[in-house]
C-alpha cells in the first residue's frame, strides 16, 4: 500500500484525482493533503477521512508520513514542490505542465539524477487513453506514410460540465497575500521562459500551450517526434485563439486551439491522413468521468471504403496513469512520461512564441 500525500485540492483534484484514489484503495492510502485554504483542507479531510491536513505543501513533504506525493498545485509551484519531494525521499507524480519554463525543468532533471531509485512521472493522461494507444498500435503494426496531420482543442472548459455533475467546494478563505504571491511567481516564471519583454498576447498563448496544448502536442510528439519547422502562428482574442502550421518529416501539420466558455462542445482530436487511411482519435471532456472515447479508422480500397470504429471505451485515462504510477513504484519500471520526455514541449513552445513574435513585428 502506497501512502500518498495530495498537494492542491482544487477543481481537478476534486473531480478526478481524489475520487479515483478512493477507487484505487487497494493501491493507495491518502494519508495527508495540503492546500492554502483552511476550509478546503478541512472539507477534504472530512469527506475522505484523511488524517493529515496541511496549509503548506512544504510542511506536508517534510512532516507527513507519505511514500509519494501527487502535485496538483498551480503550475508555478510544480518544480519547487517536485524538487523538495525528491530531496525528502518521496516518489513524485506531477500534473502537466511539470514546470512553467524549460530552464527549471532542466534543473529538475539534473536533481533527479541524484535520486535514481525515486519515481517521477508527469501526468500526460491523454497518452494513456485506450483509443490513443490503439491508434499507435495500428500505426506500428501497419506503417504507412503520413500525408497530413490535423489536431485540435476546440473546447468549452470545466464550468459548463461541473455545474451539471459533481459538486465542487470553492473556498472563500484563500489569503490575499497568497494570491498575490502566486501571481508574482507566475509572472517571474513566464519572464524566465519567454522573456520579460514578451507581449501580453505571447504570455497568454504560452500559457494556453503549457496548460492545454501540451496534452495534444505531447501525444503527437510520441507518434511523430517534434516538427522540423514552425511555419506560422496566427492568434486572435488576445492570444486565446491559436492556429499553428508546422512541418514534420515529409508532411504538414495544423494545430487549432480555441478555449471558449460559450462554446458548448469538447472537440479534442488527432486526425492522421495516410493516403488510403485516416485515423481519428476523439477525446471527450475529462470533467465527466467515464465518458466514452473512440477511435475511427477509414480505409479506401479499389472498390470500396470501409470505416472501422474501435470502442467506445469507457476506461478513465486518469485512472490508467495512476495505476501505472503505483506499478512503477512497486517494480522500478519507468513510465514513458518522465521528466526528459517533457523537454520536447518547452523546446516547441519557445519556438512557437519566437515565431509569433517575429510575425508581430
Amino acid at each position: 500500500m502506497i501512502k500518498l500525500g495530495v498537494i492542491g485540492l482544487g477543481e481537478v483534484s476534486q473531480l478526478m484525482h481524489l475520487p479515483i484514489l478512493q477507487d484505487l484503495c487497494d493501491k493507495y492510502q491518502v494519508t495527508a493533503v495540503s492546500d492554502v485554504s483552511p476550509s478546503l483542507v478541512q472539507f477534504i479531510q472530512k469527506k475522505y477521512h484523511i488524517e493529515g491536513g496541511y496549509l503548506s505543501a512544504l510542511e506536508l513533504i517534510e512532516q507527513a508520513d507519505v511514500d509519494a506525493v501527487l502535485i496538483l498545485s498551480p503550475d508555478q509551484y510544480h518544480g519547487e514542490y517536485a524538487a523538495k519531494a525528491l530531496k525528502a525521499g518521496k516518489h513524485v507524480f506531477v500534473e502537466k505542465p511539470v514546470t512553467l519554463c524549460g530552464e527549471e525543468l532542466q534543473e529538475l532533471i539534473e536533481l533527479k539524477k541524484q535520486y535514481p531509485h525515486q519515481m517521477v512521472m508527469v501526468g500526460y493522461m491523454r497518452r494513456y487513453a485506450e483509443a490513443y494507444l490503439k491508434a499507435k498500435e495500428i500505426m506500428e503494426n501497419d506503417p504507412r506514410k503520413t500525408e497530413y496531420l490535423r489536431f485540435r482543442d476546440i473546447i468549452c472548459e470545466g464550468p459548463f460540465y461541473i455545474g451539471q455533475t459533481r459538486p465542487i467546494f470553492y473556498p472563500g478563505d484563500v489569503p490575499a497575500d497568497v494570491i498575490q504571491e502566486g501571481g508574482k511567481r507566475r509572472r517571474e516564471h513566464l519572464d524566465r521562459a519567454i522573456g520579460a519583454d514578451a507581449t501580453d498576447a505571447q504570455r497568454v498563448t504560452y500559457q494556453m500551450m503549457t496548460g492545454l496544448g501540451c496534452h495534444s502536442f505531447s501525444a503527437v510528439r510520441e507518434l511523430f517526434g517534434l516538427p522540423k519547422k514552425i511555419h506560422s502562428v496566427t492568434t486572435a482574442a488576445g492570444g486565446e485563439q491559436v492556429v499553428i502550421v508546422m512541418e514534420f518529416d515529409g508532411f504538414l501539420g495544423v494545430y487549432e486551439l480555441v478555449n471558449n466558455q460559450d462554446i458548448v462542445q469538447f472537440d479534442a482530436a488527432i486526425e492522421i491522413f495516410q493516403k488510403n487511411r485516416k485515423i481519428l482519435v476523439k477525446y471527450e471532456t475529462p470533467y465527466i468521468r467515464y465518458q466514452p472515447m473512440s477511435l475511427q479508422v477509414t480505409e479506401s480500397g479499389e472498390k470500396e471504403t470501409k470505416t472501422t470504429n474501435h470502442g467506445p471505451d469507457y476506461r478513465d485515462a486518469f485512472q490508467t496513469e495512476l495505476n501505472l504510477f503505483a506499478e512503477c513504484i512497486e517494480t522500478g519500471k519507468q513510465p514513458k512520461t518522465v521528466l526528459e520526455d517533457a523537454q520536447g514541449d518547452f523546446k516547441l513552445f519557445e519556438e512557437i512564441i519566437k515565431v509569433m513574435g517575429e510575425q508581430m513585428k
